[in-house]
């Protein structure tokens, strides 16, 4: 006899009952506290297509609406902390003897441990005076791990917490400050150690240091050891840079930031035993369902893991959601994972509304409704027949599913907080099901194991052949990427409208699959807001228009000059460190900001690293047309990263440029090439930097140096090259080195833009070139990106993030 299978229909897709639609105005209120733009015009598309989707007649009041939403904005002013004051010592970067006390201790990869310190005093000039707010402090290689509560002594010199200034970025300043943190310390010096005071009694934090101590004694000191000690635990500090970015190439970056990922495993450890005690005592399902079992089961579970893994707060909120769709479940409701969803979201907001700019709570809300709206229409594809092989390939079907609809849902999200799109969707066929049905398992069972002495070598030998398994998937990894099977391509970052767009559009998508009816004036409405900013960056882009943008890149230099028709030229790339690099971070964000990844050229002034440690990030991602230099070669770690652009990049050939030659930009603007010439002595990199002056329809515009100092600028000068030009940009960041009044004479400037960083330890830009140069400088510390515009009649404007 033939069983055929009958594959369910779509379940009609739920809409959103009052309270929710009334949540998500409070949500967009608290939005509008800082973006006020964006969250009003989103609060009008939900209100309409709340209207739409519900029926005019049973439509929510439009005053209700508008009523929360005020009720979100004004709970977020209430609650708003209010940034201090600068300190006159800290503006005149002095140091100081700081004693507080550890708020929380979190480790991080490759060594480090973010601790952040609340009740800061501190003593200038025989004064003992408090801190407002509290201070983060990133301690290298530490040689304790101090428990919350702990008093702290330390000479450390203190900055304010502060943003790089460029539209469309990341919040760097607005993410520490709604934490409470207010500023970054730094020791006084490589000698100096802090001292610690008596840790308070905590049976509790003994408890979980006891449980990580086991879990890192008995695993192997391998990076899949690392990895396992940082699912279970939360501690990455043993991860290595290398580790972190194979997973994130391939697009599992997720799993490294104990999340509700990794909750849904411990979760599902429960449904295993509930599934475990059915078959050893089936009795006891008559009593409670497997369902009901489970969740009590798992109960315990994810209350333990969510203590352990602190301070990770979305650790905490994952756990709140599981507890509501717990309770749900329990309660025998439907509609669980969306209204749990909204459940724990209205808590979380209640106690911390400023947890709604917080990306990883954006993405779990956003991956949970999408898998909740999308899986449901495509579940009946994977139902199994009786064979087993079927429903092996439906669960991995299934699994790939739920995966595929996480990943449309976060795709603007990501896009636009990261700028980047990994495709490598595949991986988590394999590493999902690996992690939640071996590694974490094994894990916890190995981790309890290792506390008891007579049950220890069972723990190690869990511990172990978890750490085996991890090592053989970052084995594939690096594999895959050798071969380049794991590419991460960037991404246009979308605007807000277009966001709003999308989100718009896939909604009207799902509820046309699922319930058959098609809303054509909500379509309309996502199709414009999706558009609109393409064409507005159109319409700027084919304006008869030439300007010359100074990034902010805090201590460093990258410049774009744009020409008609949209063509971008980037001038040096910017700094960066080991662990941070600012051509990732800043300048491709920025290029990438309502465009796409895409450069006609790129120059390198010279080889400093703060002019070109972020120049092998844009080359590799970037379509480039092509790369000029100054001829000299990038040493270090940079210089390594560029020639394996190049062996990348065949077709990007570098070219060396001297005095005398000219670069043509467009039809009717160039580049004219004034140093270094064939008779310059210095082989030193500052002195040998490009200048070039930017020129239109013969007209100077502006010179850009680079970081050419005395011995350069006197071959320059000797030249008898003309130097005239509207806009100086400051040699050397304004350094004393390359002050030279007959320079700025040649020059004769109208403004002046210097790129340096706010209360850099050089002191850039210095006082004398500020009053030599005799004309309004702008920086990038106090004004952040700087943009100077020339119309059709080359007439100067200058526009500033900061003004």
């Amino acid at each position: 006899m033939t069983v055929e299978t009958v594959r369910p229909a779509p379940a009609p897709v739920p809409g959103l009952l009052p309270w929710q639609t009334c949540f998500l105005a409070i949500v967009l209120g608290i939005f509008a506290y800082r973006y006020p733009v964006p969250a009003l015009t989103s609060l009008g598309v939900l209100y309409i297509a709340d209207t739409v989707i519900r029926g005019w007649l049973r439509r929510l009041p439009w005053l209700a609406v508008v009523l929360c939403a005020a009720f979100g904005f004004g709970y977020a002013a209430q609650v708003a902390l209010v940034v201090p004051e600068v300190p006159v010592w800290v503006e005149a970067r002095q140091s100081v003897d700081l004693q507080a006390v550890v708020d929380r201790a979190d480790p991080r990869p490759e060594g480090r441990l973010r601790l952040v310190l609340r009740d800061i005093q501190y003593e200038v000039d025989g004064q003992a005076q408090t801190l407002t707010g509290k201070l983060a402090w990133t301690w290298r290689n530490p040689e304790a791990f101090p428990v919350p509560g702990q008093a702290v002594s330390l000479r450390m010199r203190v900055m304010p917490v502060r943003n790089f200034g460029n539209p469309g970025a990341w919040d760097y300043e607005w993410y520490w400050q709604r934490q409470g943190v207010m500023w970054r310390g730094w020791p006084a010096g490589r000698d100096v150690k802090p001292v610690w005071g008596q840790p308070p009694s905590n049976a509790l934090w003994e408890l979980k240091m006891r449980l990580r101590k086991a879990v890192v004694d008995h695993l192997p000191a391998t990076q899949g050891g690392a990895m396992v000690r940082a699912l279970i635990t939360g501690d990455r500090s043993g991860l290595e840079a290398a580790t972190a970015e194979a997973t994130r190439s391939a697009g599992l970056a997720h799993t490294l930031a104990l999340s509700g990922l990794h909750v849904g495993f411990v979760a599902a450890m429960g449904w295993g035993l509930a599934w475990l005690l059915g078959w050893v005592y089936p009795p006891m399902l008559l009593r409670i369902p497997r369902p009901k079992l489970a969740v009590w089961l798992a109960a315990p579970l994810v209350l333990g893991y969510a203590w352990l893994g602190q301070p990770s707060q979305s650790l905490l909120r994952a756990a709140t959601m599981f507890a509501f769709w717990g309770f749900l479940l329990l309660q025998g409701r439907g509609r669980v994972l969306i209204d749990g969803l909204f459940f724990a979201l209205a808590i979380i907001v209640f106690v911390s509304p400023f947890s709604v700019f917080d990306l990883s709570l954006q993405m779990s809300a956003v991956a949970v409704a999408g898998i909740g709206l999308m899986y449901p229409l495509i579940r009946g594809l994977f139902c199994a027949d009786s064979s087993w092989w079927m429903r092996g390939l439906s669960w991995a079907g299934g699994l790939l599913a739920v995966s595929l609809c996480a990943n449309v849902a976060l795709l603007s999200l990501v896009s636009w907080n990261f700028g980047t799109w990994s495709p490598n969707i595949l991986f988590n066929l394999v590493w999902l099901p690996v992690l939640g049905v071996a590694v974490m398992p094994l894990g916890v069972v190995g981790m309890v194991l290792s506390l008891m002495s007579w049950t220890a070598p069972l723990g190690r030998a869990a511990l172990s052949f978890a750490a085996s398994i991890m090592d053989w998937l970052l084995g594939l990894l690096h594999i895959a990427g050798e071969v380049e099977m794991a590419p991460v391509f960037s991404v246009l970052r979308p605007l807000w409208p277009e966001i709003v767009g999308v989100a718009l559009l896939l909604i009207v998508t799902i509820l046309a699959w699922a319930n058959r009816r098609v809303f054509l004036g909500l379509a309309g409405i996502g199709f414009f807001l999706m558009v609109w900013p393409h064409i507005s960056v159109m319409i700027a882009d084919s304006q008869d228009h030439v300007s010359l943008t100074t990034i902010d890149v805090g201590l460093g230099q990258a410049q774009v000059i744009s020409t008609p028709g949209g063509h971008r030229w980037l001038v040096d790339g910017g700094p960066g460190t080991n662990s941070f690099d600012l051509g990732e971070s800043v300048v491709a964000p920025y290029l990438t900001y309502g465009r796409p990844p895409r450069l006609d050229g790129v120059f390198l002034s010279h080889p400093d690293t703060d002019h070109s440690h972020g120049l092998p990030f844009v080359l590799s991602r970037f379509d480039v047309g092509a790369f000029y230099s100054n001829g000299m070669s990038v040493r270090g770690r940079t210089g390594e990263r560029l020639r394996k652009v190049f062996e990348d990049k065949p077709e990007l050939v570098a070219q060396p440029l001297r005095a005398g030659q000219i670069v043509s930009l467009s039809d009717d603007v160039n580049l004219e090439v004034l140093h270094p010439s064939e008779g310059i002595d210095s082989r030193r990199g500052n002195e040998r930097s490009l200048v070039m002056r930017l020129m239109r329809q013969r007209q100077p515009l502006a010179l850009i140096p680079g970081d050419v100092e005395g011995i350069g600028l006197d071959v320059l000068l000797a030249s008898d090259a003309d130097l005239s030009a509207q806009i100086l940009v400051l040699p050397h960041h304004g350094s004393r080195s390359s002050y030279s009044p007959e320079f700025y004479s040649q020059v004769s400037p109208e403004a002046a833009v210097g790129s340096d960083g706010y209360l850099n330890r050089y002191g850039f830009p210095h006082r004398q070139v500020v009053s030599g140069v005799g004309v309004p400088v702008y920086t990038t510390s106090r004004h952040g990106l700087i943009r100077c515009i020339w119309d059709e009649e080359n007439e100067l404007s200058i526009r500033a993030f900061r003004p």
